[in-house]
């Protein structure tokens, strides 16, 4: 350690009337009671998110002893805010500052327009605290400033607003003052030393750093930072403690707020939600009330003896092959051998995350040990009815938090709603949550403090594409800096993305040769464990899988350039397919389409067979129709009467029809006797082949007794294959941007390869996948076929590259190459905005909300009038009961709708305050002369029905 500030320099004492917070306030802040306010929070935040285990990982990466670590956190953070003495902040309230210079007119700018000058504060903090640390002796580094430990620290805390500043160039760290207007001169640069010397008097920080700090311990401490200012600025804490007028800043009154501040702390972190998780160490039966299976049998008995610290566990199995629960019991084991706070889950979909959320709360009841909150982290998932705080709308109406305007927006997010839930201890979120904290994007840093504490479970792995599993790579970089566990589950995985994945994990880590030079061949089902910290890898453990069965895979050729009461039109087939549970009146249907559009179509056509049988009084099956395009208060309900007919323990129906996109394929727990399906990348076909009798296997079949006799024997899945006239592979253009065209026809000939022969799971999926997707694809075709395909690997491949460069363009660095500037964390080598990661991440979707124009002049949520949109009447605020109902009747809709001649109405002011609203689009419908109601997109029309929003 090196000596504090020399005792011969004069530190004057702090003047209370610079002031931190004044908006809405009765009386001003000073601004030393805010940095001290935040120092303190900083403690209370590392007391309860890094205990034991996490504690020394981050102390041993710095360099010091734990406790000197905290005390330096404290103060680091009681810094953060330093930049607000300069002319001008101070200026941003005229009368403040009037009264700030009649009382030292030393503060009087050398020019007025310093007063003006753009200067954010945070920017002003990066600089005037590299000299700063310098005299506090922080070493630097003359030639290279960047390299300098107080550099570090000073840029770490002039990210506090979510955003780095560049690096200062040598002659900018010399004469700050001098080079950078705004600064101010020798007054306030006084005020910053003693401001600066309050806050490490109070904290107790003399040490200093030695050594720069690691990428991956920089992030989490400038997590903690923010985290710490935000909760310190809320307005019911700053409210109770603000200084009598003529408050002195005495040493005396300091030490006691500081006490008081520390006191209190405590208690508002907890009460934001921010605790630590505890599992109790009780058996597997216990944790979820059965024995464990063979698979989850295998890591109770295996896994405890290959963890001595963080370390990222692969497990792929069949769907229905209990992965989740065998992922939460590997959780509890890395939480207690880590230190880690709690769990995080993650997963592609929303309505998966929605369906997990109640599985993970359930085993919290059963395992945790005392309180912990859990919250689900989605664009959507402030519909949740489970608690205020789990609704972004609290964002908008919850407590104020006194800051910036963009600071306070996104602190209230982060805090009262969606984004807070991933500070939680245990949090359900979708996988782009997680993503966009390796994407140069204000606050990222956030979402890798989440993800630093917890253990992250990646679920349905196998459902990315080259663009997010090249994020999910850098993800995985980072967390193994930090020394956080993961547990990533997946049905399929080709042997070099499994391999890839731990090799992330392992050089993030900071250690190689973790992979055989073989390369890794998973084990299907079975797991593979790799050490964070040592980087060795175990043996690769099979496991008998107890959902063992055929498959009958039946390719169906069929074709869409016909008429469709064509026999060979694909809507015939599946007509012809249906017949059996349509004349008998028994057994359940699963009709999976490609596209909304299809799916639409073929529900139609289903619904008009059904209803030429009811006209002649024969009961008929039920018709269930599912895709994303329903308002979302509709989705909600048909989701919920599916999972309850078709799931694991429902009444089952004894004769019903689903028509659905492939949003059934992916943790849903659904189990039909047939499956029609639209022909999809094998690994899919075998996903999507988990909810025809899903619940047969070696051990029995839970609905023997309800199936129809048509549906006995092996599991039949009947698939469509598109063909052309001449009966060669011929998918539709609609298609393209779905599945690759070289997949599909590879799936589509192996297919009709092993017509024949029943697909034995789990004995032949990884071969089948691997084979669809190996570098040469032996099949006898004839020249032109084999040319075509070669033609459409090509392109299959260069789109695949062209997605994993844009990837690697536009993510953050590893962190060993981020090294000492932080910058580095929000700028890349192309520009980033929320419309490209909306585009990649949200797949160009629009959320669209339908208003009905009344003939009183009334715009309505419902062509029957009853619900008045609200907002569009005069309201200046949403209430967070008019937010839900709106939020009800959102829309998924594509991006491609809403070009240049759409009609779109102009959001209220109420919408565009509202943290959720302001990015929706309000279509309006009219009433047409045929009494339909219709809305103008850029395709054409649109309308509203049974079977949700569907082009006219």
């Amino acid at each position: 350690m090196t000596s504090p500030m020399g005792s011969d320099r004069i530190v004057l004492p702090v003047d209370p009337l610079l002031w931190g917070k004044q908006h809405g306030l009765p009386r001003a802040y000073p601004l030393v009671c805010h940095l001290l306010d935040a120092a303190a929070m900083a403690g209370a935040l590392w007391d309860l998110l890094l205990r034991d285990e996490a504690a020394k990982r981050l102390s041993a990466a710095a360099g010091v002893s734990i406790s000197e670590l905290r005390q330096m956190v404290c103060f680091w953070a009681g810094l953060h805010d330093i930049g607000k003495i300069s002319p001008p902040f101070q200026y941003k309230c005229d009368e403040l500052y009037a009264e700030l210079v009649a009382a030292n007119p030393a503060y009087e700018p050398a020019e007025e327009g310093d007063l003006r000058v753009a200067l954010d504060h945070d920017e002003a903090t990066h600089w005037v605290l590299v000299r700063i640390f310098e005299e506090f002796g922080y070493p630097s580094a003359p030639r290279r400033v960047h390299r300098g430990v107080g550099h570090q620290i000073a840029q770490l805390l002039g990210g506090h607003h979510g955003w780095f500043w560049k690096a200062l160039a040598p002659q900018e760290a010399r004469r700050p003052r001098e080079i950078r207007r705004g600064l101010g001169d020798e007054a306030w640069e006084q005020q910053c030393r003693a401001h600066a010397e309050v806050v490490r008097r109070m904290t107790g920080a003399s040490a200093s750093p030695t050594q720069h700090l690691p990428a991956a311990v920089a992030v989490v401490i400038a997590g903690l930072v923010i985290v710490a200012d935000w909760l310190a600025s809320q307005e019911s804490f700053i409210s109770d403690r603000i200084p009598p007028a003529g408050w002195d800043a005495g040493e005396e009154v300091l030490r006691a707020h500081w006490e008081r501040s520390v006191k209190d702390s405590a208690a508002v972190v907890q009460k934001a939600g921010l605790g630590h998780a505890t599992i109790r160490d009780i058996s597997f039966q216990e944790m979820f009330g059965f024995a464990p299976n063979a698979l989850q049998k295998s890591l109770v008995e295996d896994l405890p003896g290959l963890v001595h610290g963080p370390g990222l566990l692969l497990v792929t199995a069949p769907p229905g092959d209990g992965k989740t629960e065998a992922a939460l019991f590997a959780a509890s084991v890395l939480m207690r051998a880590t230190g880690a706070n709690g769990i995080g889950f993650s997963l592609p979909t929303m309505a998966t995350a929605d369906a997990m959320y109640d599985r993970v709360g359930t085993f919290a009841r059963r395992a945790l040990d005392g309180d912990a909150a859990l919250t689900r982290v989605h664009s959507m998932a402030w519909l949740s009815t489970q608690g205020v705080k789990d609704s972004a709308e609290a964002a908008a109406m919850g407590e104020p938090v006194l800051s910036g305007t963009h600071a306070s927006i996104e602190a209230a997010v982060w805090l009262y709603a969606k984004r807070r839930g991933m500070l939680a201890p245990l949090s359900v979120f979708t996988i782009d949550q997680a993503l966009v904290g390796v994407l140069p994007l204000r606050y990222n840093v956030l979402r890798l403090l989440a993800l630093s504490g917890k253990v992250l479970v990646v679920d349905e792995a196998h459902a990315y594409g080259p663009w997010m599993h090249a994020l999910l790579v850098r993800l995985l970089e980072w967390l193994g800096a930090m020394g956080a566990p993961v547990v990533v589950l997946s049905a399929t995985l080709t042997g070099s993305t499994a391999g890839s994945l731990l090799d992330a994990y392992v050089r993030g880590g900071g250690t190689t040769g973790a992979l055989p030079q073989a390369g890794l061949q998973p084990r299907y089902p079975g797991w593979v464990f790799v050490d964070g910290t040592r980087g060795e890898v175990s043996a690769p453990r099979s496991v008998p899988s107890e959902r063992e069965r055929a498959l009958r895979f039946q390719p169906r050729p069929v074709r869409r350039d016909v008429p469709d009461i064509d026999p060979r039109h694909r809507i015939a087939v599946i007509k012809e397919l249906l017949r059996p549970v349509v004349e008998d009146c028994h057994g359940t249907v699963l009709v999976c389409c490609t596209t909304v559009a299809e799916a639409q179509e073929t529900a139609e056509a289903v619904q008009a067979l059904l209803a030429g049988r009811q006209r002649d009084g024969v009961s008929v099956p039920d018709l269930h129709v599912l895709h994303s395009r329903y308002r979302a208060g509709d989705r909600r309900g048909i989701t919920e009467v599916c999972e309850a007919s078709f799931g694991k323990q429902g009444p089952r129906p004894r004769a019903a029809i689903l028509v659905a996109t492939q949003i059934v394929e992916q943790s849903l727990d659904l189990d039909f006797d047939l499956l029609i399906t639209d022909l999809a990348p094998l690994a899919l076909l075998i996903q999507r082949a988990g909810r025809c009798q899903r619940h047969k296997g070696a051990s029995g079949d839970l609905h023997g007794d309800r199936r129809p006799a048509w549906a006995a024997g092996d599991p039949r899945i009947v698939v469509l294959d598109p063909v052309d006239a001449d009966g060669k592979f011929d998918p539709p253009k609609a298609w393209g941007s779905v599945y690759h065209k070289s997949l599909l026809w590879r799936t589509s000939d192996l297919l009709a390869e092993r017509a024949d022969r029943a697909v034995q799971v789990p004995g032949d999926v990884q071969e089948l996948v691997d084979a669809v997707y190996a570098e040469e694809f032996t099949r006898i075709l004839d020249a032109d076929a084999q040319a075509e395909m070669e033609a459409a690997d090509v392109f299959r491949r260069a789109e695949e590259a062209a997605e994993s460069q844009l990837a690697d363009l536009v993510r953050i660095k590893a962190p060993k190459d981020v090294g000492q500037n932080l910058h580095h964390l929000s700028a890349t080598s192309v520009p980033v905005d929320e419309d490209l990661i909306a585009t990649r991440l949200g797949a160009d979707s629009e959320r669209v909300v339908c208003a009905y124009a009344q003939p009183d002049a009334r715009w309505t949520l419902d062509a029957a009038g009853h619900a008045v949109v609200p907002g569009l009447h005069g309201e200046s605020r949403m209430s967070r009961g008019a937010a839900r109902l709106v939020a009800d009747y959102m829309i998924p809709a594509p991006g491609r709708w809403f070009r240049d001649r759409a009609e779109t109405l102009e959001l209220p002011d109420a919408w565009q305050k509202n943290s959720v609203l302001r990015t929706w689009r309000l279509l309006p419908m009219r009433l047409q002369p045929d009494g339909s109601w219709q809305g103008t997109v850029h395709q054409g029309s649109v309308s509203y029905g049974e079977f949700g929003l569907s082009q006219c």
